[in-house]
């Protein structure tokens, strides 16, 4: 899997650092845009001076500071992000976009919408997990299952806990050697600079 250009879609992930979207979208393309959606679906029906979305603003300003320290810089937009991330990937002619998987009901059904209208152009969502330790699928019982009891949930677990934790310390020198971002997926490499474009941020974009 290459590409030529891709978009990483920031959401609540709104750091450079250990971030699998980020990550895998600077190891598989040549350039690599980042954008986050101050989603109108979601916050416009939000009180006016609402302290969360004061925390999301302080929070953007960091991560464009830390983009920009690192060559890049963040596309911000007021949009319903249903509608305007494949628009923007079709203006930037990306070719695929990269994000970490969101949880929630909503979310869920506007990244189903989103990875259509994509795909509708020819364009792919790639997906990775990020903000849980497993996915709903990967600690269940012998037979397919969602535990019910606590104790055997645990002791699975913490199984699959220390067998990736394994994996994760074997794996390190072998990312390190081929110049790729370090194990805290920290997009540091030399390579960065010509890796991530360099895109203003819009003061303000129409929907």
């Amino acid at each position: 899997m290459s590409f030529k250009k891709s978009l990483v879609w920031f959401r609540r992930d709104l750091r450079s650092l250990d971030h699998a979207a980020l990550h895998h979208a600077l190891i598989a393309s040549e350039k690599v845009y980042c954008v986050f959606v101050y989603d109108k679906a979601f916050l416009d029906g939000l009180p006016a001076g609402d302290r969360r979305i004061s925390f999301i603003h302080a929070s953007i300003a960091e991560l464009d500071a830390e983009l920009r320290h690192l060559g890049g810089q963040l596309i911000a937009l007021h949009a319903n992000a249903a509608q305007a991330l494949p628009a923007l990937a079709a203006e930037l002619d990306v070719e695929a976009v990269f994000t970490n998987r969101d949880y929630e009901p909503e979310a869920i059904a506007r990244d189903a919408e989103v990875a259509a209208r994509l795909a509708a152009d020819g364009r792919a969502l790639h997906t990775f997990k990020d903000q849980v330790v497993f996915e709903q699928d990967e600690i269940l019982t012998l037979a397919g299952q969602p535990f019910t009891v606590y104790t055997p949930y645990k002791t699975r677990g913490s199984s699959a806990w220390a067998r990736s934790r394994t994996a994760s310390i074997r794996g390190r020198s072998s990312l390190t050697r081929r110049g790729l971002p370090n194990r805290r997926m920290r997009p540091s490499c030399p390579r960065w600079r010509s890796w991530v474009s360099r895109r203003p941020i819009p003061a303000s974009r129409p929907a």
